[in-house]
């Protein structure tokens, strides 16, 4: 475990008691956003217990760092800002786990092993206020398309005509039209090559498939 924290006193009353757990080892101790990412780097641990203000940033700005370079890595946000916003924050850099410098270190030790164990562990206090702040996902370009509508997108991208497809599924061309119809809706494309396009670079089709003569 390697642990973010700028309050030396803190840190250190940090290892004092996570050393004594027989489960827990503490790696190593970083002070700031740059340390914490090398550290991690050079560390490799599997967890990283995560300061929220820290001189040269958030963690949660290191958090990102360190989770796109190194995802197994699971991270637990522990900060004297307790509050929906920076639990919000703290969940869309990536961390799995997030406690109060307020709880008792009962608590902590609880949420490092949860997290540990591939579980996600957040104050049930914070749950009403957390969706208030999380920001809305668009959704994939193309998630909603049907698994027939899949497979007119892959014959549109082989080349085929509206007839061969109409073939190949045996239905009606009608039917075809309204599925491509539905296709260039969804994927928000003016052409069959534009879907066929778009589709291959949102993965929904194997790309370097010829489009549509």
């Amino acid at each position: 475990m390697l642990l973010v924290d700028d309050h030396e006193l803190v840190a250190e009353a940090l290892r004092h008691a996570l050393d004594k757990e027989p489960d827990l080892v503490v790696v190593g101790h970083a002070t700031t956003v740059e340390d914490g990412v090398q550290a991690a780097r050079d560390l490799h641990p599997d967890l990283v217990l995560m300061d929220f203000e820290l001189p040269d940033g958030r963690g949660t700005d290191a958090t990102a760092r360190i989770k796109q370079e190194r995802p197994q890595t699971t991270v637990v946000m522990l900060t004297s800002q307790a509050d929906g916003a920076v639990l919000a924050a703290a969940l869309e850099a990536g961390c799995s786990g997030f406690v109060a410098k307020s709880a008792n270190f009962g608590e902590l030790a609880g949420a490092i092993r949860s997290v540990l164990a591939g579980e996600v562990r957040v104050p049930s206090s914070l749950l009403e206020q957390l969706a208030a702040f999380l920001r809305p996902r668009p959704a994939k370009l193309g998630s909603d398309l049907t698994p027939r509508e899949l497979e007119v997108l892959r014959l549109l991208a082989q080349g085929k005509s509206t007839v061969a497809i109409m073939q190949a599924l045996v239905v009606s061309i009608h039917t075809v039209r309204n599925h491509i119809r539905n296709i260039l809706t969804k994927l928000n494309a003016q052409s069959r090559l534009e879907a066929v396009t778009v589709a291959a670079r949102q993965g929904l089709i194997a790309p370097g498939a010829s489009g549509p003569g």
